[in-house]
C-alpha cells in the first residue's frame, strides 16, 4: 500500500476555511489592537509634541471617524470587485499607514497618516466578516464566526499590555514600526491562502450621492456624539453636527429606496430576522459603554486600584469572551442562533444589574465573577447574532453585510460612550450636591457620589439589555 493513501485526505474547502479564519483573524486582530494601544501613549505624546491632551486625542478620533464613514462604502466595493482584492489592498494601505506614523515629525502629520491607516482598516473590517462567512458551510457560520471574535478579544488585552511594554523599553515611535513586520506577513498570508475572487459581471458603479451623504451622516453623527461632555456642556457645534449628520441619513435613506444600484440594499432590512439582528447589535452596543467607560474611573478613583491592577482586572472580561465566543458560535449552528444570543443578552443585563450592588467597600474577588459574567454574555451574543445576520444576506452583497454590521458596532459604542459619559456627569454632580447638602465634606461628597452614579448609568443598560435579550427571544423563535 502507499503510505500516502493511509493518509486522512484534507477535502479542499476544509482547508479553505481556516486559511481564510487565520488571514481575517491576523488582520482584525490588528486593527482591533491599534484603538487600544495608541490610546495609552496620550500621556507620551502630551509630552514629545508639547500640546493638549484634547489634541492629542484626535490620534484616535482621526482614526475612528475616517474608518466608521468609510466601511460602508469599502463593503459594497467588496462585493463588486472581490473581497480578497479589497483586503489585500486594505492591508497593504494599513501597513504602509503604519511606517508612516512611526516616521511622522509632527502631531498633524501623525494625525494625517492615522487617516491613512483608517482607510486600510475600513477596507479589511468591511469584508473580513464576508469573507470568514463565505469561507465556511452555512451549518458552520456561527463556528466561523466565534472563531474570529476571538481576534477582537485578543487585539482588545494584547493592546494596552503590549503598548505599555513598547513604550517603557523603547519610544513612542515603536507602537507602529513594530507592527510593520506582522501587517507584511498579512499581507502575504492574504495574497497566498485565500481564494482569488470570482470574476464579476457586475461593472463598478458606485451611487455618488449614496456614499456623499452616508459619509457626511456617519461622520458628522460620531463627532457630534465626540463633543458631548455633560448634558449641560452640549456646545452649539455638536448639537449642529448632530443635526448634519441625522439629515444627511434621512436623505441617504430616501435616495437609496430610489437608487438602481444603492450603496446599501434597503430591501435587506424587509427580512425581519435581518432587521432584528441588525437592531439588537446597536442596541447591545449602545448598552456597553457604561463599562467600558465608567469602570475604569470606578476601580481606580473608587476602589484606589492602580492602573495596572485595574488593567489585569478589566481584561478578566475579555478572557471570558475569548473562552465562550467559540463555543457559542458552535452550539448556534446545532441548535439556533437566536437561543444564545438570548442567553448572552441576558448574562449581559444580569451582569449589569449586578454591577449595581458594587460600592466603595465592594472586595475585587465579588467583581471578578460579575466581569466573567459579563465577558460570558457579549461572547454568547456575538457570534450567533452576527450569524444570523450574514446568513439572511444574499451572497453577493455579504460585502454590505459585513460593513452594516461593523459601521453599526462603531456607531452603537460610539454614541452609547457620549451618553453614558454626559450622564454619569449629570448624575455625579446631582449626587455630590445632595451630600454637601446634608454636611458631607466636598472632596468626600465627590468620591461617594462615584456608586449612585455608576448605579443609574447601569440602570439604563440594564433596561437596554433586556430589551435586547426579548427581541432575541422572538428572533429565536421566528428562526
Amino acid at each position: 500500500m502507499n503510505p500516502d493513501q493511509s493518509k486522512p485526505q484534507v477535502p479542499e474547502e476544509q482547508s479553505a476555511k481556516w486559511k481564510a479564519l487565520m488571514t481575517v483573524a491576523m488582520g482584525t486582530m490588528m486593527a482591533t489592537m491599534d484603538a487600544s494601544i495608541t490610546n495609552i501613549a496620550f500621556p507620551v505624546l502630551t509630552e514629545v509634541f508639547r500640546t493638549e491632551l484634547a489634541t492629542v486625542m484626535w490620534v484616535t478620533v482621526a482614526f475612528i471617524l475616517v474608518c466608521t464613514s468609510s466601511m460602508l462604502v469599502f463593503g459594497k466595493i467588496s462585493d463588486l470587485l472581490g473581497r480578497r482584492r479589497i483586503y489585500a489592498l486594505g492591508m497593504g494601505i494599513f501597513t504602509a499607514g503604519l511606517l508612516a506614523c512611526a516616521l511622522a515629525q509632527s502631531l498633524g502629520q501623525l494625525i494625517f497618516f492615522r487617516t491613512l491607516q483608517a482607510l486600510g482598516a475600513a477596507m479589511t473590517i468591511a469584508c473580513g466578516t464576508a469573507i470568514v462567512t463565505e469561507a465556511f458551510p452555512l451549518k458552520e457560520t456561527g463556528r466561523g464566526l466565534g472563531l474570529l471574535g476571538v481576534s477582537v478579544s485578543l487585539g482588545f488585552v494584547i493592546g494596552p499590555v503590549l503598548g505599555g511594554l513598547l513604550l517603557h523599553y523603547l519610544d513612542w515611535r515603536s507602537l507602529f514600526y513594530t507592527r510593520v513586520p506582522v501587517g507584511l506577513l498579512t499581507l502575504i498570508m492574504t495574497l497566498s491562502l485565500l481564494r482569488k475572487d470570482q470574476e464579476s459581471a457586475k461593472t463598478l458603479r458606485l451611487d455618488l450621492l449614496g456614499i456623499l451623504t452616508s459619509s457626511v451622516g456617519l461622520f458628522s453623527v460620531v463627532l457630534g456624539v465626540s463633543k458631548i461632555k455633560t448634558y449641560d456642556s452640549m456646545s452649539s457645534m455638536a448639537l449642529l453636527l448632530l443635526a448634519l449628520g441625522t439629515t444627511s441619513l434621512l436623505v441617504f435613506i430616501a435616495l437609496e429606496s430610489r437608487a438602481e444600484d444603492p450603496l446599501l440594499d434597503l430591501s435587506l432590512f424587509k427580512d425581519r430576522l435581518f432587521s432584528s439582528a441588525i437592531l439588537a447589535l446597536f442596541l447591545i452596543f449602545l448598552a456597553a459603554p457604561p463599562f467600558i467607560l465608567i469602570m475604569p474611573f470606578y476601580l481606580m478613583h473608587g476602589l484606589g486600584l492602580t492602573p495596572a491592577h485595574a488593567g489585569l482586572l478589566l481584561a478578566v472580561h475579555s478572557v471570558a469572551t475569548i473562552v465562550f465566543g467559540p463555543i457559542s458560535g458552535w452550539l448556534s449552528d446545532r441548535f439556533g442562533a437566536g437561543w444564545f444570543a438570548t442567553a448572552g443578552a441576558a448574562a449581559m443585563t444580569t451582569a449589569f444589574w449586578a454591577m449595581r450592588t458594587f460600592d466603595l467597600q465592594t472586595p475585587v474577588a465579588v467583581i471578578i465573577p460579575v466581569l466573567v459574567l459579563l465577558g460570558m454574555g457579549i461572547g454568547s451574543f456575538q457570534p450567533p447574532n452576527n450569524s444570523t445576520i450574514m446568513s439572511r444576506a444574499p451572497r453577493d452583497r455579504l460585502g454590505t453585510a459585513s460593513a452594516l454590521i461593523a459601521t453599526i458596532r462603531q456607531v452603537g459604542l460610539s454614541l452609547g460612550m457620549a451618553l453614558a459619559g454626559a450622564l454619569f456627569s449629570a448624575r455625579r454632580a446631582f449626587h455630590k450636591t445632595g451630600l454637601i447638602e446634608t454636611g458631607q465634606d466636598p472632596a468626600r461628597a465627590g468620591l461617594l457620589s462615584l456608586s449612585p452614579a455608576f448605579h443609574d448609568v447601569l440602570l439604563i443598560s440594564m433596561v437596554v439589555g433586556a430589551f435586547v435579550a426579548l427581541l432575541s427571544l422572538l428572533t429565536g423563535r421566528k428562526r
